[in-house]
């Protein structure tokens, strides 16, 4: 299936739950991602392409970002929700009930130096929060 290329976290899903949390900000990638959403996003065309598969080169782009110590510094906070924006970044008629992002792991969060909050709703077990917890980060 999917991969983190950039090696930083073990599981694509959790790598795109730490994505969306920057989407709003200044990173490194901002500019890049702005280009490839009006190309690939803006524009899709649900004649050419069906809206229920991901666009493979969002995929791609994802796949292979590779973030910088001053993106990973910027995440304070986590949302473990089907409703986020990245998901329809990938596929734009995703209904959030599938499996391709589910998050099993969640190794290399320890490179998020300021995360605080954690909010979860779905696209992992709950059991998994347990890893959070335990290193003093709220989960709600």
């Amino acid at each position: 299936m999917y991969q983190d290329k950039s090696g930083l976290f073990e599981d694509f899903g959790f790598k795109l739950v730490v994505i969306n949390s920057l989407l709003e900000e200044e990173t490194s990638f901002s500019d890049e991602l702005g280009e490839m959403k009006e190309k690939y996003v803006d524009d899709f065309d649900e004649t050419d392409a069906d809206g229920y598969e991901c666009i493979p080169e969002m995929v791609q782009f994802f796949e292979n970002l590779t973030l910088t110590k001053e993106d990973l510094a910027l995440v304070t906070e986590l949302a473990f929700d089907g409703g986020e924006e990245i998901y329809f970044l990938l596929m734009p008629y995703w209904d959030g009930e599938s499996d391709e992002f589910e998050v099993k792991s969640f190794r290399g969060f320890e490179q998020l130096p300021n995360l605080k909050k954690v909010d979860y709703t779905s696209m992992c077990d709950e059991e998994l929060m347990e890893v959070f917890t335990g290193a003093g980060i709220s989960v709600v």
